[in-house]
């Protein structure tokens, strides 16, 4: 059976269909749970605006923003419609289940069997990790602040230099830190207190003192040409090298950790603050 899953306002608070571009994706994920490994699934993200819809974006021979990203078989012969309002399959707020990618092979399978990165985004993630991790033991960090440290309980910066400290004392071969992050401020933080390197994707977009994106949809609201198909491009490469990794230290909260956790090719082990 061919499934379309439609993506659909959460509610009248959400600006557009789904949540984020990194939750998005987490919501096809657990789409997938609900259907067969025979069955196939198209997402349409087309009907109703997105986090990645940008009509500023003109070179795609698409209006769905999915296939900015993904490549997915066309809209034809669906026999079923469903909608982003599934049964949760997997418990996002479980911050354990996550520390295991090895439960999530299966799923990891599934996807991409319906999907499958567009070229020059897969190039560029390959690209930044031939140079910059590849024969190097690598950590991978999340640190997710902003608007969730702003309306959620989560751990401070200092929280992620002490349990990084602590990984590098138990695992001395790791030799880097990549990082991911939506602060800018971050990153100075961590290279004044981390005695080695800090590597990271070069300006991307990232909340500073001037834009500090306190509210959740402060960083959607940009003047950078392109800005949400960007943006959530950006998002991309940091999931899918953070699962390149050896080691990830996944964020409080956050659908990029998560999503790293699920398309892990090689993590060794994953930790949690």
């Amino acid at each position: 059976m061919k499934y379309k899953l439609n993506f659909v306002k959460i509610s009248d608070a959400h600006e557009f269909a789904g949540v984020g571009f990194a939750g998005n994706i987490f919501l096809i994920l657990n789409a997938l749970t609900h259907i067969d490994e025979t069955d196939e699934m198209y997402v349409n993200m087309e009907t109703y605006e997105c986090a990645c819809t940008d009509k500023t974006v003109t070179n795609f021979k698409t209006q769905n923003c999915w296939e900015y990203y993904f490549n997915q078989t066309p809209n034809q012969n669906i026999q079923k419609d469903i909608d982003i309002f599934m049964p949760a399959n997997i418990n996002y707020e479980d911050r354990n289940i996550f520390l295991y990618p090895e439960n999530f092979i299966s799923l990891q399978e599934k996807f991409w069997k319906n999907f499958s990165l567009k070229q020059e985004i897969e190039e560029s993630i390959n690209k930044f990790y031939e140079k910059n991790i590849k024969n190097k033991t690598t950590l991978g960090v999340q640190i997710r602040l902003t608007d969730m440290k702003h309306h959620h309980n989560v751990s401070s910066v200092q929280k992620y230099v002490d349990k990084i400290k602590q990984i590098l004392i138990d695992i001395p071969e790791i030799k880097q830190i990549f990082l991911s992050t939506d602060d800018s401020e971050v990153i100075t933080i961590l290279k004044e207190n981390l005695s080695i390197p800090v590597i990271f994707y070069e300006n991307m977009f990232r909340a500073s003192k001037e834009m500090p994106h306190i509210n959740p949809y402060d960083r959607f609201h940009n003047g950078r040409l392109h800005h949400r198909y960007l943006l959530c491009m950006e998002c991309c490469q940091e999931i899918f090298t953070l699962s390149k990794c050896d080691f990830l230290l996944k964020a409080d909260i956050s659908s990029i950790s998560i999503l790293a956790s699920i398309f892990s090719e090689k993590i060794k082990k994953i930790f949690k603050l």
